[in-house]
Parts: structure tokens; sequence; C-alpha cells
């Protein structure tokens, strides 16, 4: 048995269209299935991403108690953003669609370097970079195995 890539049920192996949701089958398709391992690596490298954030975010908002202002919105936008991490990496394990939609788009990311660049100074950038390096190029070198 093989599994339809866009809503996960299991269809026949010589299935050409899903029978639940209507979508084409892609051949041999077995979403999470057939890339445990990477789906898993993903969930730990976003995890990481969330947890590198929430401190990142902590530490700003201190700064910003004490320093300047402006560093406690920068930095409650960054612990909102590790708490939306931390649950991703929770719930790409039971469903593991639209990874390379999610992650393939770089104007988030632009948008979140530019304002910690600014705003947040340069322990806003180690998240950016991470963001970038450790879990957006993990998802594009292994777009193949993450493609719907």
């Amino acid at each position: 048995m093989k599994y339809c890539t866009h809503c996960g049920n299991e269809i026949l192996d010589e299935a050409v269209v899903c029978v639940k949701c209507g979508c084409s089958v892609n051949p041999g398709g077995t979403p999470g299935a057939a890339t445990p391992d990477l789906v898993q690596q993903l969930s730990t490298r976003v995890k990481v991403n969330g947890i590198i954030w929430m401190v990142i975010g902590i530490l700003q908002i201190i700064l910003g108690l004490t320093i300047n202002w402006i560093l406690l919105i920068i930095g409650a936008l960054n612990i909102v953003s590790s708490v939306q991490d931390i649950q991703y990496s929770k719930s790409v394990l039971d469903e593991p669609f639209g990874i390379v939609e999610k992650f393939k788009p770089l104007t988030q990311p632009i948008i979140v370097l530019a304002y910690n660049l600014i705003f947040g100074g340069v322990i806003g950038v180690a998240g950016s970079i991470y963001y970038l390096v450790g879990v957006r190029n993990f998802v594009l070198s292994n777009e193949s195995a993450f493609a719907d």
C-alpha cells in the first residue's frame, strides 16, 4: 500500500487518483513513510530554531527593560515566532505535508532578519542565520524528498 501525497489517505499501489481527495497520485509517493528520518530531522531543526528564538526574545526583553523599550516589541515578536516553531515541530511529525511550500519563500525570513538587524542587534541576526542555513537550506536541499 502507498499513501496520497496530498491528504495522506492510504491508497492502492496501482491507484492513479486518490478516492478521498481526488488528487493525482504521485507514483510511489509515501509522505512521511519514505522519509521518516528526514521529517524527524526537520522537526528537530525547527524545534532548535524555536528554542534559539525563545532565548533571543527573552534576552531582547531583558535588554528592552534596561536599555531601549523598542527591544520589548522585537523580543515579543521573536517569542511568538518561537512558540509557532515549537508547535510546528510537533505537528510536522503527524502531518508532513506542504513542507517545501512553507520554507521556500524568503519574504518572511528577510523581514525578520531586517527588523532584528535594525532594532534587535547582532543577537537577532544569529537566529536568522540558523533558520536560513540550518532549517530552510535543509528543506531545500531535500526538496524532492519533502515534495508533496
